[in-house]
């Protein structure tokens, strides 16, 4: 892993303190976004089956401080819940402001709290919530079902969580005395499926626990020696993958390597594919680099091998090949993990995300585009106008 993805890392870390949600706030800011706007939303309880239309209720909160109880609204109907579910594993979700989309600009819920980052599962999105409205500061976590039901998830510490996008459940580590607690809950209803305690040295990072990953029966933990890989169904310890040590999961996989340029079938380690010769020039002489990220059901690898420069405001001001030359079209590579074949698309690395079921999905302006991992064909769909940036799922460190 490259030294300035390590600063980045760290520097994102850094400025990620998860303090207690202010319910109450959320809930008085929720109300004064629902007076603004024109379309009447249906209101859906947390734990609720489905989306309940025309009946009002509230998140239950967990919370024994007094704070008040969490209001959303969605709207999406009880008979269209399984439209929804369908839609989302092709189509992703996106948010822009406290609303968040699956796939569809009618199938929304709205959170009454800015939206700062989401996690797929397969049923619903790990979203981090913030009540400060330039989204800057990721303040808490709540699950959002693709049935519109909305559940507070309570994490505790500074922590990203792991998500599966083939299973309803996510995983997230507590530090537990010289070591660490993983801990595996079903996301649809907060059950914790499972604790399992590992020793490991964890320094490389500003996180209070190291990062983790979810896929399958496997929890992957970047420590100092690389990505430890646990079995979180039995607690066994499984072979390690290679450095890169911030993970990228999917159907049972995961990138490591120098580069995160290599897949690994999780429980053997076994090497699958690599996209080593995709790697530019590295910096100031140092070995080629590229950016690798695998998809959420471990097909694909998409891999960006231009560095992009950008702004305070984050707007790209130029491309270059790894370290070196500027390009004026850059492209992004993605690789068939089983079979090899290769497609490009144009972009760069901030260009595109995944849906669920592996499809590349990129938003420009209200436009949002999903396109074949395998063909490179694509499809977009508009969303309404709103102010603010929409943003997509599954991007680790923020979109």
């Amino acid at each position: 892993m490259s030294d300035q993805l390590i600063e980045q890392i760290r520097d994102h870390a850094a400025a990620e303190p998860v303090p207690d949600l202010d319910l109450a706030d959320v809930m008085r800011r929720g109300r004064r976004v629902r007076r603004r706007r024109s379309v009447a939303r249906r209101t859906i309880a947390t734990l609720a089956v489905g989306a309940v239309a025309g009946t009002t209720f509230v998140v239950a909160s967990n919370r024994n401080d007094g704070t008040s109880q969490l209001v959303v609204s969605t709207s999406i109907a009880a008979k269209d819940v399984a439209l929804v579910s369908t839609a989302y594993r092709t189509g992703g979700a996106f948010s822009r402001g406290d609303t968040l989309w699956f796939s569809d600009p009618s199938y929304a819920v709205d959170l009454g709290v800015t939206i700062q980052m989401m996690l797929y599962t397969s049923t619903g999105v790990v979203a981090g919530v913030t009540n400060n409205d330039s989204g800057d500061v990721k303040r808490d976590y709540v699950y959002v079902g693709t049935d519109g039901s909305v559940r507070e998830l309570n994490l505790p510490g500074n922590v990203v969580p792991g998500t599966d996008a083939q299973a309803d459940r996510f995983a997230y580590l507590t530090k537990k005395g010289s070591g660490f607690e993983i801990h595996v809950v079903e996301a649809s209803t907060g059950r914790e499926l499972a604790t399992r305690d590992f020793d490991a040295t964890y320094t490389w990072a500003g996180w209070d626990v190291p990062p983790i990953g979810l896929t399958g029966d496997y929890v992957v933990v970047g420590v100092d020696q690389g990505q430890q890989v646990i079995n979180w169904q039995t607690g066994e310890r499984v072979t390690d993958v290679p450095d890169a040590r911030l993970p990228s999961t999917g159907g049972g996989r995961a990138l490591g390597g120098d580069l995160g340029d290599v897949t690994y079938q999780l429980g053997d380690s076994r090497k699958l594919r690599s996209t080593t010769e995709l790697a530019a020039a590295g910096e100031d002489g140092a070995p080629p680099w590229a950016a690798n990220e695998l998809s959420p059901d471990g097909r694909f690898v998409e891999t960006v091998n231009t560095f992009v420069q950008v702004d305070e405001q984050g707007k790209v001001e130029g491309a270059t090949l790894g370290f070196g030359d500027a390009v004026s079209d850059p492209v992004v590579y993605v690789t068939n993990v089983d079979t090899g074949h290769r497609i490009t698309l144009p972009g760069h690395g901030r260009t595109y995300g995944w849906t669920p079921d592996g499809r590349l999905m990129r938003v420009d302006g209200t436009k949002v585009t999903t396109c074949d991992a395998s063909t490179g064909a694509c499809t977009t769909r508009t969303m309404p106008d709103g102010r603010g940036t929409i943003r997509m799922a599954g991007r680790y460190l923020g979109s």
